[in-house]
Parts: structure tokens; C-alpha cells; sequence
């Protein structure tokens, strides 16, 4: 998944889980937690591959070994900062990091794809794009039908973060 994907999907994630708690759509500097979230693996992984310090663009920081007990800090020190929403934001965009990188692989059973998530334990799989700068690669993928749903997912997300911000600022001109 390209990161407009896993954008979409990040933010997507977050708004149902605020929504299935009752809390409004995620604003601000919960919307940006979620977005760094959605983003950190490829993050920390991506240009350390592409630098050649990774062997993989998939590795340390899609591993769940090593990311579950930095989100656990993560949440523990945002609960004692008070940063509880933004923190939850951060976690949740970044676990739909994990379900957009495996969609595919989870659908077709394909479990021997998905050992990235427990690097070391599993040897990181070279990737050939990784080599790629990703702005050539998300060029590249453009009129590409298998990269149509997380285009249509972006432009879900989009619609929805749209309506929220045009239905905010028609109550606070009404106030």
C-alpha cells in the first residue's frame, strides 16, 4: 500500500473507533497523531532501506515485536501527559499501517508473506522496490487496477474528512 492508502486507511480506522466510542471525528492534533501513525512503520523503515541501513523496507519498524511495546510506551506516557486521544490516534492509524501492508496476503491465506511482522524472529524479505525512491513507485502504480482501492479508500477519506470540517465550521458560524 502506497502512503495515500495507508493514509486513508489510517484515518478511516481512527474515525470508526472515535465514532464506535462515541467521540467526534479525530481534529487537529488527534488528526495529526493519526496521521503520523499511519505512516510511522514506513517511516522508520522506508529510508533506512533505501539507504541501505535496512536490509528491508520491512522490517524494524513493521515488526510487531519491536512496534506493540513502543505503542504501549507511547500510550502509557500520553495517559500520564494527558494525551490520551492523541496517543489512541498514533496507535490505531498505526496497527491499520499493518492490516494495509497485509490485506492482500490475509485475504489469500498467503501467511508466509506476512513474517515481516515478527522480524527478527523471521529474516526481512528484500524487496526490490526498495531500491525505489517512492514517489517513483506511486508514479509508476497511476491507471494501475490493482491500486484502485486505496485510491477509492483516499477519496472515501477525503469525502468524509470534507464534510466534517464544512458541517465544524457551518456550527461555529451558527454559534
Amino acid at each position: 500500500m502506497f502512503p495515500i492508502g495507508h493514509l486513508a486507511l489510517g484515518y478511516l480506522s481512527v474515525a470508526l473507533f472515535r465514532v464506535g466510542r462515541r467521540r467526534p471525528l479525530p481534529t487537529g492534533w488527534t488528526l495529526a497523531a493519526a496521521l503520523v501513525g499511519s505512516q510511522l512503520p514506513d517511516l522508520i523503515d522506508k529510508p533506512l532501506a533505501y539507504y541501505g541501513v535496512l536490509v528491508s523496507g520491512r522490517s524494524l519498524g513493521h515488526s510487531l515485536l519491536v512496534m506493540l511495546p513502543v505503542l504501549v510506551v507511547l500510550v502509557g506516557v500520553g495517559h500520564r501527559l494527558g494525551y490520551d486521544e492523541h496517543a489512541t490516534a498514533l496507535v490505531v492509524a498505526t496497527l491499520s499501517h499493518y492490516l494495509g501492508d497485509t490485506y492482500r496476503a490475509l485475504l489469500a491465506g498467503d501467511w508466509g508473506s506476512m513474517q515481516f511482522l515478527l522480524w527478527p524472529l523471521f529474516p526481512a524479505t528484500d524487496y526490490a522496490s526498495d531500491s525505489i525512491p517512492p514517489w517513483v513507485r506511486v508514479l509508476e502504480s497511476l491507471g494501475d487496477p490493482r491500486y484502485n482501492f486505496q485510491y477509492a479508500l483516499a477519496a472515501v477519506a477525503f469525502g468524509i474528512w470534507a464534510v466534517n470540517r464544512l458541517d465544524r465550521r457551518r456550527a461555529r458560524a451558527e454559534r
